[in-house]
């Protein structure tokens, strides 16, 4: 797995996203802040978390049935069994995965956990989602944008204001 990133500090006095997650899915890798905050989410949001979780293991697995084997997941949060490169891996060994995300920890777990198949590829962008044109370029080296790409947007697009122009984000990465 290529980065090509020095190692950004982990603030873990503030919550975020990808680690309120993994404690919604009853994960170890949040702190104290992170659970507050998931304390605080209604009921549903845990079970919509395992939802979301779901439905990602089903739409990969639908798509590497159909042929697809390029993936791209921005706000990949951090690895969780299965992850989407075993998923499509198990299907199309010889798939290649490129993940995202912004969190300095998301990026450790990834180092160690996010690891391909011989057959394939996985890599991982340490970059955020309003950086569409930084993603695009770092994936280029695993992926060929001359070939079908799925790209997953899951229990991202809601934190962007339309200030922030998220249509034109999901245009630039489509």
């Amino acid at each position: 797995m290529k980065t090509g990133i020095s190692q950004p500090p982990i603030d873990t006095g503030k919550p975020h996203p990808a680690r309120v997650y993994d404690a919604l899915l009853g994960g170890k890798d949040n702190y104290p802040v992170d659970q507050a905050v998931a304390e605080h989410l209604p009921a549903e949001a845990r079970t919509g978390a395992f939802q979301q979780r779901a439905f990602m293991n089903r739409a990969t697995a639908w798509l590497a049935g159909e042929g697809v084997d390029q993936f791209l997941d921005i706000g990949t949060g951090i690895p969780t069994a299965p992850n989407l490169h075993q998923i499509a891996q198990e299907i199309v060994p010889a798939s290649r995965v490129v993940y995202c995300d912004n969190d300095p920890i998301v990026l450790r777990h990834a180092e160690a956990l996010l690891v391909s198949r011989p057959e394939g590829a996985t890599d991982y962008v340490h970059a955020d989602v309003r950086e569409p044109g930084t993603i695009i370029e770092a994936a280029r080296r695993t992926l060929d944008f001359g070939r079908p790409v799925a790209l997953s947007l899951l229990g991202l697009l809601h934190f962007l204001p339309d200030d922030e122009d998220p249509y034109g984000i999901v245009r630039t990465l489509t």
